[in-house]
């Protein structure tokens, strides 16, 4: 294989790859964030 190919398939691979972990990690961050607003509700419930 020529460098050529193997550049292709690499990027393919990094264009492929890239918006599948930002989904991931924004999936991760929405996640944590309703799981703190859920907490400090609870505080804010305990604390009246």
């Amino acid at each position: 294989m020529d460098m050529d190919t193997i550049l292709f398939w690499v990027m393919i691979a990094i264009w492929v790859i890239m918006p599948a972990f930002i989904v991931y990690e924004e999936i991760r961050e929405r996640k944590a964030l309703a799981e703190s607003e859920a907490a400090t509700e609870e505080l804010q419930v305990a604390n009246e």
